[in-house]
Parts: structure tokens; sequence; C-alpha cells
């Protein structure tokens, strides 16, 4: 390291290139990194989706089932959890931490080939969770100046939606509103018995006749010719006029047999505060950078009000201004505590110049980590912005005790040339090197952490470790070359401080630390004191959560479900009555409290099929509301107008961390639905009782009717038929089957053939549906099967193949795990129906498994931190001293944690892991001094107290510096720092206090009780030799 040193204050010129190009490399790094909200977290989790017509029973068993029996053996799987519903299967895939989920992906879908289901089935598709799982865009078109929803619906198709399919870095979207033109055949039922046809032959017919595909090719005149066949349906008229053949050889049109009709409708209703709209949710890749994609969004919509001028759009929901927000508040508290700090170091050195030269390190320390970032492949957002402005006070400590030891001898010698700058700066090159390397190091353990807390602190650590070895550089080279430059270069200022006068601070620190030299064993008594009753009086009182509680929401979204039997038309009456309350809603003011209210009718969460019972209320509250307030009484509200069973969802579309937000759940798990049914009811009975839980809830859907047709074998057989031939003829009568895109008069149309509806709304009508016997004859249904309507599930769930019902409940009160040990205590004595086993999940469980990797993360970090510390001072007795700066620290960090009426989060525990390596800063830098003094032949405790005097004013301006950088996050000025907020910032600071004052104090005396026991064992050691010699030499006389 003295090398640098030298090398930089011999080749100044060279250094300056050095440092542009730094600076250059730093301000484009920082223009080319990808910017997005929180890292882009990789979640262990695969999703398989399967569609399959049928009742949420059977498509457990025909789909579920079987597919979950061949994925049970998958290596690293942790759980396997599944909802099988009407059509639809999903099985979600937990594999254990740091898998490559994308290797787990494939390995899902090379199995999934093996699984036999039904051939009426769709491929099962396996797909992951990440950035595009989250949207970043929800963006509204609506027809404005008189044009028809027929324009909007031909815009939309035309270039809207083109043109958002072709911006860089969508993934997918949804769509919401935008109607099709499809081309329906609905088949008279009566006719077609009549004629003896069924709806097969008729889609056979139409297939037959519309078919277009090459034969191959012909040589003709020496040329070959590619041939194909084309039908001759090219108008709907013709379609109409289409000739079937019947069983009996006659011949009947289409139009005898059904009626042919174009109809133009979306399976979903998007309007915008009561009015039509086109609702487009946008996904962005992974890749993608999110502030560039909204640029294009909104470059794209800029382009639209030209060539779409009677189309209105509205953005109303931007991932970008989240980010935007976030940064510019991480940047002001940065800007805010960097100001503070260089007060700081100016009232200590008082001394603009070298304050000046100080505060270099900062912009040169910030630009050289970007430009690390940028090679590691890391991106600009809140966590790794939070770790550069965190560093912000840490990257000037270095500077601090270089600048401050050249001061100081500077001050002292009785001339000013290189070597006093270069041996000052050799001084304090070891103690800056160890601390520095220290406070790294506490950083590695965090590998350990997996899941979602280590998903998102990695790069903050990565980033906090790139800025600190940017500044240890920084001060061995760039400090002491300004300082040859506008120190030695400079006229010696008339009036300065005499350095070899102690100032009222250093004379009465002096004398504490002589007294308490004096006292040892009281002294250290009474900072054991002081520990235990610090934490006997903060920690039965502090609320412990998972998450620091996010800021106010104002954009957020009412996932509304009614009950199952609830039809699509009913479902957008009530939400239109909701919709017409939120808008008329105002705030004490008289303002209306939503910007916006969007809804999206028949959408719960992806745009495949049509939920009929659920809705999407999409909305903003103003600026003078506080939205969690809102949002809580929205909800109340909305359930209070929903029919008795149904389901109201709130989501905040900020500070979303990408974890559950259930604070607690219990999970019941069995064989037998019964019983599992009345276990959850008997929890919930026992939740009531509890004064701090609302939203006591299960996931038991209603249930719901179904018809069910039972075949009798025996009367099947009979007419030579089976349940499957049973099953696969009702099934063509009963379901509406695809024909896929068909262009007639040269518009293409989504064609389907099904039965009339009026021909399949009873019981009876079912029954009536012909089958074919084996001996040619025609029966009906009702004659081999009875017809009944039972009651099932809406759904069905299941975890790691056995039956579960989940009961949850929201927690009122800041201390979560608390409140969840109770809760789990009081079930433990509640007495539930045989074969039925419970387990406790939510926050509860989030804290444990992420709590107890970071206390095994402290241990390594303390661990990785003293090796650090015996191989720069090279013994193990001085580190051994240090180390008891880290206890101090725990008592200014839970104060700090109950004067902020902040709780134990794993924000904060990350704060006290940083404590780690920052608090035995200070001490390096002390007991460094005092090795040296004692080198030069001084006793322990005179080069304790000599090192203590030089060193009290960098610790303490080191100490204050950090303090001050970090006073913005912990006042909360901005609430756009997600998970790094208050509760690091509080603790940070007020371990930094405790530490430091009782550092100077503390670790003087342990190194001095160390070396008197070194000195003892050495004596005894010493004697036992003498008496060995002098034993020896009696012998030979």
């Amino acid at each position: 390291m003295n090398r640098l040193t030298y090398f930089s204050m011999k080749n100044v010129s060279a250094l300056f290139i050095i440092m542009i190009m730094l600076f250059a490399g730093g301000l484009y790094s920082s223009s080319q990194l990808k910017v997005e909200n929180m890292p882009n977290v990789s979640f262990p989790v695969v999703a398989v989706t399967t569609t399959y017509t049928g009742a949420p029973k059977d498509v457990m068993d025909e789909i579920t089932s079987p597919i979950e029996k061949k994925l049970a053996n998958l290596e690293d799987l942790d759980s396997m959890q599944s909802t099988s519903s009407d059509n639809f299967s999903m099985i979600i895939l937990m594999f254990k931490q740091d898998v490559d989920v994308d290797k787990k992906k494939q390995a899902v879908q090379d199995m999934l080939g093996e699984v036999s289901l039904p051939a009426t089935a769709a491929a099962p598709k396996a797909s992951t969770f990440g950035a595009a799982s989250f949207p970043s865009n929800y963006l509204v078109a609506y027809a404005d100046n008189g044009i028809s929803q027929t324009e909007l619906d031909k815009s939309f198709k035309d270039k809207i939606k083109p043109g958002l399919e072709g911006i860089k870095g969508i993934d997918h979207m949804d769509v919401i509103g935008a109607r099709d033109t499809s081309l329906d055949i609905e088949l008279d039922a009566s006719a077609l018995d009549v004629y003896g046809l069924s709806p097969g032959m008729v889609s056979n017919a139409i297939n037959a006749a519309a078919t277009k595909s090459p034969i191959g090719s012909v040589e003709i005149s020496g040329n070959d010719k590619m041939t194909r066949v084309t039908g001759n349906l090219s108008s709907l008229y013709e379609l109409e006029q289409l000739e079937i053949t019947t069983p009996k050889g006659d011949i009947v049109t289409l139009d005898q047999v059904a009626n042919v009709k174009a109809i133009t409708e979306s399976d979903f209703i998007g309007r915008l505060d009561s009015k039509p709209a086109i609702g487009m949710i946008l996904y962005k890749a992974g890749s993608a950078n999110a502030v560039e994609f909204s640029d294009e969004i909104q470059k794209q919509i800029e382009d639209w009000k030209t060539t779409l001028p009677n189309v209105t759009f509205k953005n109303t929901y931007d991932s970008a201004d989240q980010i935007n927000e976030s940064i510019s508040g991480l940047i002001r508290e940065g800007i805010v505590g960097a100001v503070l700090a260089s007060l700081m170091i100016l009232i200590f050195l008082r001394n603009v110049r070298m304050t000046l030269i100080v505060l270099v390190s900062i912009p040169l320390s910030i630009l050289i980590t970007l430009l690390l970032m940028s090679s590691l492949g890391l991106t600009l957002n809140t966590m790794t912005l939070g770790g550069i402005f965190i560093a912000v006070g840490r990257v000037v400590d270095d500077s601090i005790v270089v600048i401050e030891n050249i001061y100081a001898s500077l001050q002292k010698a009785q001339q000013r040339n290189e070597s006093v700058i270069a041996l000052a700066t050799k001084q304090v090159s070891m103690a800056i090197t160890s601390s520095t390397l220290a406070t790294v190091g506490v950083f590695a353990p965090l590998a350990l952490v997996t899941g979602v807390v280590g998903g998102f602190f990695r790069p903050f650590a990565l980033t906090i470790a790139c800025a600190l070895l940017s500044s240890l550089i920084v001060a061995l080279t760039v400090i002491p070359m300004l300082a040859k430059l506008l120190v030695l270069r400079s006229k010696p200022s008339k009036v300065h401080h005499d350095e070899s006068q102690p100032t009222k601070l250093t004379t009465f620190y002096e004398k504490v630390l002589t007294w308490s030299l004096k006292n040892r064993i009281k002294t250290l008594l009474a900072s054991a004191l002081m520990l235990v009753v610090t934490m006997a009086a903060t920690i039965p009182f502090l609320s412990v959560a998972f998450l620091p509680e996010s800021s106010a929401a104002t954009t957020m979204y009412f996932q509304l479900k009614l009950p199952y039997s609830t039809s699509f038309e009913a479902t957008d009456a009530k939400t239109k009555e909701i919709e017409k309350v939120l808008l008329d809603t105002k705030d004490s003011n008289g303002e209306p409290v939503f910007k916006f209210v969007e809804s999206l009718v028949g959408y719960a969460g992806n745009d495949d099929e049509r939920t009929p019972y659920a809705s999407q209320i999409f909305v903003q509250v103003n600026d003078k509301v506080d939205g969690n307030q809102v949002k809580d009484e929205m909800k109340a509200y909305i359930l209070s107008e929903l029919p008795s069973g149904s389901e109201v969802e709130p989501k905040a579309m900020e500070g979303d961390f990408g974890v559950s937000s259930t604070d607690f759940a219990y999970t019941l798990q069995g064989d037998d639905q019964l019983q599992l049914e009345k276990a959850a009811k008997i929890v919930k009975d026992k939740l009531q009782t509890f004064p701090e839980l609302a939203e006591i809830e299960d996931n038991l859907s209603d249930a719901k009717t179904e018809i069910e047709i039972a075949v009798d074998q025996k009367k099947a057989r009979a007419y030579g038929l089976s349940s499957s031939s049973v099953r696969d003829t009702a099934r063509a009568w009963i379901q509406k089957q695809s024909l896929g895109d068909m262009k007639f008069d040269n518009i293409t149309y989504t064609t389907t053939v099904s039965l009339d509806k009026s021909d399949k709304n009873t019981l009876e009508k079912l029954g009536n549906i012909p089958l074919a016997g084996s001996n040619g004859s025609t029966i009906l249904l009702k004659e081999v099967a009875k017809i009944n309507e039972t009651k099932g599930a809406a759904s069905l769930a299941r975890e790691d193949q056995q039956q579960l019902v989940k009961v949850s409940a929201k927690i009122n009160d800041t201390n979560k795990t608390g409140v969840s040990a109770k809760l789990t205590a009081a079930l433990k004595d509640v007495e539930l129906p045989e074969g039925v086993t419970p387990k406790v999940t939510g926050v509860s469980d989030d804290v444990n498994e992420s709590f107890g990797q970071l206390f095994v993360a402290m241990g390594a970090a303390i661990f990785v931190v003293y090796l650090i510390m015996v191989l720069a001072f090279g013994n193990a007795s001085a580190p051994f001293a240090i180390l008891f700066s880290l206890p101090l620290a725990v008592i200014g960090g839970l104060l700090g944690l109950v004067i902020a009426r902040e709780p134990l989060t794993v924000t904060s525990m990350i704060g006290f892991l940083m404590l780690i390596g920052i608090v035995v800063t200070n001490a390096i830098v002390l007991i460094d001094r005092a090795q040296q003094l004692r080198h030069e032949g001084y006793t322990v405790r005179h080069a304790l107290i000599e090192a203590g005097k030089v060193r009290l004013r960098p610790i303490i301006m080191t100490a204050g510096a950090t303090i001050m950088a970090l006073v913005p996050l912990a006042l909360g000025i901005s609430a756009e720092g997600g998970l790094i907020g208050k509760g690091l910032g509080v603790v940070v600071i007020g371990g930094l206090i405790t530490s430091t004052v009782l550092t100077l104090v503390v670790v003087p005396i342990v190194y001095e009780l160390i070396e008197s026991i070194k000195n003892r064992i050495g004596r005894m050691f010493n004697r036992k030799k003498d008496n060995q010699n002098t034993t020896t030499s009696t012998i030979e006389v």
C-alpha cells in the first residue's frame, strides 16, 4: 500500500489522467446501468398450468394428480402446492434456494411430456416467476370526440396493439375490453334430431369444405408448380348454403340446422371513470430497463396523439414513476448526508483546504463504484443506490484518518515537504487497510443468506464493498497527492492551531481514560451492566416483524371475487355500483379521494380465460389522504356491498418486495375434506377470540352447483356403450367446439360450433341428447344415465399431494412475531379432528428462517473480521481486545429502535450486521497507534493514553461523518427507500454512538488486561526457565 502512496506523489500528472479516466468511466457507466426498482430476484418457483374442461374434482383426478405424481421426485423440490378449479389446474413447485430455476423449468417441462393426460387436455405449460411476472404499466385507451366503440376496436387492432407489441423490452400484455369479431354457429337440437346429425358431423363437414392444403407439385411446360386444394367457402352466404350429407344420404344446408351469427364482443369489460375503455396491462422482459421501457411507451403515446386524435390514452400505472421517486428520494438523502458529513469534518479540521481534499473522495469513490457495478453486472435500483449512499459517510473515513494525520504531522514538523506527508500516510495505512477490509469482510457472509432476503441484500452488500475498496485506494493515493499540491505549495497560515496543545475534549478524555485504566474491573462491570440492563429493558418491548411497513400506497387495486355462481352480467352490475360510489367519494376538503377509477370486469389476473364472478378495480388516491387508511376503509366498504361469501383482496402497487403479505397462516392437511372443513371452523372460532386479529379467513371455496351424469354401466353395456363413449358423445353436444380462424367476405373470424343455449339449459333437455348404439339404434342419454344436480367445491387445494385448508388472519399489531407466537401456543391446545395435521406459516415463519440465517451470517462475519485483524496485526491478542467493541454497539442499536419506535426487522438486522464492520474501525485505528508507540518504547498504559489522545479526533470525525450521513435516512426524510429505510439508519447511528464512546474506554482496558496476562504468563515461564537453569548449574558443580 505504501508503494501506491509513493507512486501517486511522484507521478502527479499520471494520477490526474487516471482520475479523469475514472471520472469519465463512472459517468458513462451511470448512464448505461440498467435502472429498476428492486434487484431482479429470481424466485425458486416453477408454475405448471393446464386447461382441461371439467369440474374441480375431475381436473384434480385427471390432470393435477397425475402431474403431481410425476413431479414429486424432482431433485431439490422443497414443496408442491396445487389448485384445481373449473377447467384449470395450477401446480406451484417451490425448490430449495439458490437452484438454477431456468434449468428446473426445463427439467419440469421435459417430465411433463411423459405424463399421460386426456386427449382433450391442453399441453401443460411450465413458467417461472421473475420481473415478467409483475405488471410494469397499466395503460387505458378510450373513445373520445364521438367515435364509436367499433372504431376504437379497429384502432386498437390495427395500430395500438401492433405498436405496443413492437416496443423494445416488452414480454407480453393482457388486454381487457377489446372486442373481437367471432362467428358462432349455433346448432338447433330438434333439427339435428330430424336429420340424424350430430354436432361432430356438422363440424367435420365445415372443416372439409373449408380445407386449404398443398398436395404436392406437378410439371407443366417444363416447370414445377406447387399444387394445393382450397374449399369454395369465401362468404358467409356460401357457408350458410353449405350442403351436408345426412346418415340417410339426404342433403341439407347448414342454415337448415344452424343459425350463423357474426358477433363482436369481448370476454372482458373495461371502463375508466365509468366510460367504456380498453385496458392494457404491460409486462416488461426481465432484461429490459424499466425507465427506458416506460419512455418507449410514452413516445408511442405521443405518436398516437397525432395518428389517433380521437382516442385518449391514460397511463394509470407506471412502475418507472415509483423507481424514479425511490431513486430521487435516496439521492436527496445522500446529498443531505454528504453535506452534514462535510460540516462535521470542517468543524473538527477547521481548515477549508483540508476539508475539500477529503470531500474529493466522495464523488471519486462513488464514480469508481458505479464503474465496478457495471463490470459486475449490477443494476441501479433502490438497494444498490441505498448501498452507495449509506457508504457516503463511510467512504470519507479513510480519507479523514489520512488527512488528519497529515495535518497533525505538518503542524508538528519543523519542515513542510513530501516526506512528512508520505510518513503520515504510512503511519495509518495499515490501520485503514485492515479496518476497510474488515468492514468489507462483514458482507461476505451475506452469501449464506438465501431466499428473497439474500437476493435483495446481496447487490446492496456488493455495492458497499465496491465503495469501501474504492475509498481505500483514493485515501492512499489521491489524498496524499492533493495534500502535496494544495498544502505544500500554499503559504502557511499565519493563524493556525497548535496541535501540540491538547484541546479541552482531549484533556477530559485523558482524565477519563486514566481513571478507567486504574479502575479496570469497575469500568468493565459498569459496561457489562449497561449492556444487560439495556437488553432487559428493550428486548421484551421490542416489536418484531419480517419487513418494514411500506410507505403509504397511492396506487392500488381491489380484486373482487363474488360467489362462484354469480353471472358475468351480475358481476358487471355490482362493479358499476361500486365504481360510482368510489368516484363520488370525497375527502375532508371536498376533493375526490380517487384521481381515477378503472374497472376490469371478468379479469382475475390473466386474460386467457374470463372469470365471470371476478373483477378488478384499479384506483389512485389523491396526495392529501392516507393511502393505507383508504385501502383498509374501501376494502371494508366493498366487502359490505357484495353478497355473502365474496372476497376482496387489496393490493398496493408500491412497496411490494415480492414476499407474502399474510401475517398469520395456519395450514391444515389431511386426506378427508370434511374433516379439514371441520378443523378450519374450529381454528377460525379460536382465532376470533383474539382482539389483535382481523380478516380471519380460510381458502375454502363456496360449494357450487354441478350437474352429474351418472352412467348406469349395465344399461350402457346393453346398447354396446361404455362410460367413456357416453362421455365423449355428451361432451360433443355440450361443449363448444373451436374451428379456428376462418376467412369469409375478407374478414377473419374465430369460428366455433355449439348447441344453442336454449337446447341445453335444463336437465330434461340434457337427458334428450342422442347416443348411437352399437346396433345402429339411437337412444337418449337419460336411458343409460341419471342426471342430477350436486354440490361441489369451486376449487380444491393440495400440498405435497395432500388436501389442505389454510386459515389466515391479519395482525393489527406492530409486534407481529410476538402475536404470532401467542397464537401458535394457543392453537396447540386446540383438539383437531383425527387425521388433520397443522402447520404454522406466515410472517413468523419468514422471520424465523431469515433471522436464523442472519444470525449465522453475523457469527461468520465476526470470524471473518477477527481473521482479517489477526493477519493485519500479526498477533491474536490485539484483535481479541478490539472484538469487545462489538457488544457495545448492541446497546445503541437496541435503544435506537426503541426510541424511534421501529420494529426489529430484516432491515434493522442488516444494520446490526453492518455495525460489526463499522465499529471495529475506530478500535483498529486506536490500537494500531498504541502498537506503534509500544514499538517506540512506550509502556502499555502510556502508549494507550497517548494513542487515545492522538486518535480521538479522527475517531470522532469518522464516526460523526458516518452518523451525519445516515441522519436523513433515520429521520425518514424520504419514504421511498423501501428496504433501505429508517430501521437500518437508527440501528447504525445508535450503535455507532455508544460503541464510539465506550470503545475509547473499554477496548484500552481489555487490551491492557490481555497484555498484563501475557506478561504474567511470560514472567512465570521465565521464572521456571531460570529455576531450571539454576538447577542445571548446581548439578554441574
